[in-house]
């Protein structure tokens, strides 16, 4: 999967892959059709060649590549707050262990993009800034009791279509993470890549650790749902997520949008857009 440069079908490499780490690949059979028939039907713009150079040439900017990290570790925050919500109202034990093993990952995951600026552009963040910056972290762990966030539009039992949304996010989120490996290295100092490659290898792991668990689960609750709707919501979400990344393409060739200078803190000293990032949940 990593040495794969064939554009248009990373998508379901990616979901295959991940599902068969975990064991199930002839378990995912619906889970594994309704994603073909999506990906078919609606193209994902994030898994071509012409992207791919967008990232490429746009990650040779070391301010760009550092804004960009500072903005994967606010949206892992945020990503895991709504999980943290979602599972103290999903009332499946399963499904709750898992949301909240989610949580937590994505909530250390924040701290880890941080890591990742520390390593590749030393001491380029001050260190009052760098302290604050922790706060993009929850910190939320497993010995925790769940409660929702405060004010949470996400504490509401989840459904297959917020499975179906996380699978195609932890998805596109896969595909930045494989071009983000290379990218970031043109920017390390020599000494730093060993502790880069570690920090690298456990996202990646955990983000396909993500694509299988809501695959499987599609597959469960897919056993118990009518086929057509649930080819027909696949497809609206990948169409949903596919205009999404159209938009911030759009953002992102024109300058960094109004929109993201408000609500980044990294993008309010009006550094350059960073790439197109995950909505989780």
């Amino acid at each position: 999967m990593l040495a794969a440069e064939t554009y248009g079908s990373r998508v379901a490499l990616i979901a295959r892959v991940a599902v068969s780490l975990r064991g199930g690949q002839g378990d995912c059979t619906r889970y594994c059709a309704a994603l073909d028939a999506a990906l078919e039907s609606e193209p994902p713009p994030f898994d071509t060649e012409e992207y791919a150079k967008i990232y490429r040439e746009s990650s040779l900017d070391p301010r760009w590549m550092a804004t960009s990290l500072l903005t994967n570790a606010e949206m892992e925050g945020d990503g895991s707050r709504r999980l943290w919500s979602l599972a103290a109202c999903t009332p499946d034990p399963d499904e709750k262990a898992q949301l909240k093993r989610h949580a937590v990952d994505e909530s250390r995951h924040s701290l880890m993009y941080l890591a990742l600026v520390d390593l590749a552009f030393p001491d380029a963040i001050a260190p009052d800034f760098r302290r604050e910056l922790r706060q993009l972290s929850p910190g939320f762990s497993m010995r925790q009791e769940l409660s929702p966030v405060a004010g949470s539009p996400y504490a509401k039992v989840a459904t297959i279509d917020e499975y179906l949304q996380m699978n195609i996010a932890e998805i596109r989120t896969t595909i930045h993470h494989l071009m983000q490996r290379r990218a970031i290295r043109v920017h390390c100092p020599p000494e730093n890549v060993p502790a880069i490659m570690r920090i690298q290898d456990s996202l990646l792991n955990d983000e396909l650790a993500h694509v299988a668990y809501t695959g499987l689960l599609i597959e469960k609750i897919a056993g118990r749902t009518e086929r057509g709707e649930v080819d027909a919501l696949f497809r609206k979400r990948v169409r949903d997520f596919n205009t999404i990344t159209m938009d911030e393409l759009g953002d992102f060739l024109f300058g960094c949008s109004t929109a993201c200078c408000a609500r980044h803190s990294s993008c309010r000293a009006k550094a350059p857009a960073a790439a197109p990032q995950t909505y989780d949940a």
